[in-house]
């Protein structure tokens, strides 16, 4: 996940030789039944539980009972089940820095009727929002020592980080930790941490797995903030500083 390289700083027109730890980007190839999906860029391990969750997420598999045998070899994964590609693109490139490029439209995806969202339930602390960022930090290893890679991290109704998962690829941090939570799905009392920012995918996927809530330290697009509001996710940008940007579902904030 992490490779020294070799490197100049350069200070005050002073320029010195050094190693550096960088974040690992490879290829991963998915083939469903023989044919190739997508080739995703992505941090390599966890490949198993970042397959899962992308397929999950994108509506091609619902049930992991679905899986008939899964190969990794290296850079390529090798699926084989009950699991049909049709309306989805087949051989196309997801970047670390995008969602599924030229995938299927967003109402394709979300055809197979996710978890409805309460509205009831799940409430989030303001007073311990900045505890979850600053845990959240301290959490990202791979980040420390590379300064290149995104962080997720699922936390529960009482503030404590549950799991996490980095990646060069936001998408694919937040793929693993669903790849790894299938059988916990609908994510009823569980909500998510981003390390960027906010996307459309990033909550559909909170969507799929019928999440309440995420919280990012970076801004939501408005087709976020619009997916979000018209689900029920409770949905807060910019937080930092002991300050944060409520969106959608401020009610499930308490002092």
């Amino acid at each position: 996940m992490e490779e020294r390289v070799a490197a100049q700083r350069v200070m005050a027109g002073d320029a010195r030789p050094l190693e550096e730890m960088v974040a690992v980007e490879e290829p991963l190839e998915i083939h469903i039944n023989g044919q190739p999906w997508v080739t995703t860029m992505r941090t390599p391990g966890h490949d198993r539980d970042l397959t899962l969750g992308l397929l999950y997420s994108e509506g091609l598999l619902s049930d992991l009972n679905d899986i008939e045998q899964i190969q990794i070899d290296d850079n390529v994964v090798l699926i084989e089940g009950q699991i049909s590609m049709d309306g989805h693109t087949r051989g196309f490139v997801r970047s670390s820095s995008c969602g599924v490029c030229g995938r299927a439209s967003l109402d394709a995806i979300l055809a197979r009727q996710p978890p409805v969202i309460s509205p009831e339930g799940f409430t989030i602390d303001c007073s311990a929002i900045d505890s979850l960022l600053r845990h959240l930090r301290k959490k990202q290893s791979i980040f420390d020592t590379t300064g290149g890679v995104h962080a997720v991290a699922l936390f529960n109704q009482n503030s404590i980080i549950t799991d996490l998962a980095e990646d060069v690829g936001r998408h694919n941090a937040m793929d693993k930790i669903i790849g790894r939570s299938l059988t916990q799905i609908p994510f009823s009392n569980t909500g998510f941490l981003l390390s960027g920012r906010v996307s459309f995918e990033m909550v559909q996927k909170a969507v799929m797995v019928g999440s309440p809530c995420i919280i990012a330290i970076g801004a939501p697009t408005t087709l976020a903030i619009d997916l979000a509001r018209q689900h029920g996710i409770t949905l807060i940008g910019f937080a930092r500083d002991l300050r944060f940007n409520v969106y959608t579902g401020s009610w499930r904030l308490i002092d």
